[in-house]
């Protein structure tokens, strides 16, 4: 799931722990260099054909070939492979379920491990992250003003869109158990993580088998993709609400556009500050929990996780 931790395990992780072959490289620019990048560019085509542009008619031919590219890898042998892809809960049902049945043909017997995170955090994370990504990374676009709008307008947009199914664990969780066995399916919950950040690292390797102690070594403490910061927010609403300023932007470059917003190379803050919040209004709160509310249930009856206590039904 996004704004689950994600690009933290991947980075820390997946990517550095001795006993797993990450496919999708280091993505740290000072770990592995060449060869991370050719096996993350080999991958995205893999996901490419079973996951997204070819998804309804993949070449497995030519997929098959490249995983077995990067699993002759000399780094690769006797490592676990390890596939970390957020993007997965996302989209339609039909297309969750046909991506798991693509993963199961190329990858075969495998544990699955999703994160989930309550629903109202993590539209807001999600939010925030949007703004991010359309003012300073892929997304930008020369020409294009600032972009801005609250919550409730974005959602006004967006719900019934393709980054909304995220909300529907019980969808998504049920595609992948029924395709790869309930035995092979693993939950666990963001707010484990937030609450006791070792023991949840520790859980994640228990999972994988891998030792727990190197990743703990490796990964407590670390963020990445942090969320901005009210500067960065302020600023922007300034940017959008000034007609020279957001001509300005327009035709600014991606690096220019960042140290406008007191941003880095990397679009992270220059200055620690309080975390950006967007508050959601009752009424979307209201329709966002009934819209969720099924799944859930089922989640915290089928799995017994505490999605009552995490506020997943709007107790809180």
């Amino acid at each position: 799931m996004p704004k689950t931790a994600t690009k933290t395990f991947q980075h820390w992780l997946f990517a550095e722990h001795r006993e797993i072959f990450y496919l999708g490289g280091s993505l740290r620019s000072n770990s592995r260099g060449r060869k991370s990048r050719d096996i993350r560019r080999k991958v995205k085509a893999v996901m490419g054909q079973i996951a997204y542009e070819r998804i309804r008619k993949p070449d497995y031919q030519l997929c098959e070939r490249m995983l077995n590219e990067f699993l002759s890898e000399p780094d690769a042998i006797g490592k676990i492979p390890v596939l970390s892809w957020e993007g997965y809960s996302m989209e339609s049902l039909k297309i969750r379920r046909s991506r798991a049945r693509s993963l199961k043909r190329l990858f075969g017997e495998s544990k699955i491990l999703m994160v989930i995170r309550s629903p109202i955090p993590l539209l807001e994370a999600s939010y925030i992250q949007q703004l991010k990504c359309f003012n300073t990374r892929v997304t930008w676009r020369f020409g294009r003003g600032p972009y801005y709008l609250s919550i409730d307008e974005w959602l006004d947009r967006n719900f019934r869109k393709t980054d909304m199914p995220g909300i529907h664990y019980g969808e998504t969780i049920r595609a992948f158990r029924e395709v790869f066995g309930v035995e092979n399916f693993n939950l666990l919950l963001f707010e484990d993580l937030v609450a006791d950040e070792e023991t949840y690292i520790r859980n994640v390797c228990r999972i994988m088998e891998i030792d727990p102690d190197e990743g703990v070594r490796l990964c407590l403490g670390k963020r990445d993709n942090e969320r901005w910061t009210t500067a960065e927010i302020d600023s922007l609403k300034k940017l959008k609400g000034s007609f020279w300023q957001s001509l300005r932007y327009r035709v600014m470059s991606p690096e220019a556009r960042k140290n406008l917003l007191g941003l880095d190379a990397k679009g992270e803050s220059k200055v620690r500050g309080d975390r950006a919040r967007a508050e959601i209004s009752k009424e979307w709160q209201k329709r966002i929990f009934e819209v969720a509310h099924e799944g859930n249930r089922w989640v915290e009856d089928e799995f017994g996780v505490p999605l009552t206590k995490y506020g997943y039904f709007g107790n809180q």
